[in-house]
């Protein structure tokens, strides 16, 4: 098994400016008003997912396995984080809502998908 480096470093400097957003005081409850914290959770999650899945050169039943299995460390690691800051709460249904999106996505990237052409190339999963 191998992994796209390029893939790679865009996932973990995703995560890395989540991790630094959510650290700065008052700006995670800001987008969490304007947004809603659930939203967001499900959107960064999502991006978060497919970075990974693109990560791994594999088979595409491991690539769903590995993206699962990373995508609920991650959203542990952003928790675990949350609850270490004194201005920010770490949820159990935060991280659920970080499982939907990997769920969401490796299901999308699982299903034959013939009608996404464009000009004529397939887009590959």
């Amino acid at each position: 098994m191998r992994i796209h480096l390029r893939w790679s470093v865009a996932l973990l400097s995703f995560f890395t400016l989540m991790i630094a957003l959510g650290a700065i005081p008052g700006q995670a409850d800001a987008l969490s008003a304007r947004f809603g914290d659930k939203a967001l959770h499900l959107i960064a999650y999502v991006v978060l997912s497919i970075l990974c899945y693109h990560s791994w050169i594999t088979s595409k039943q491991r690539r769903v396995i590995l993206t699962i299995a990373v995508i609920a460390l991650l959203g542990l690691i952003d928790e675990s984080i949350q609850a270490t800051l004194p201005y920010r709460t770490a949820s159990v249904i935060d991280w659920c809502f970080d499982l939907l999106a990997v769920l969401i996505v490796v299901l999308a990237k699982s299903l034959p998908m013939p009608w996404l052409k464009l000009k004529g190339i397939y887009v590959s999963q």
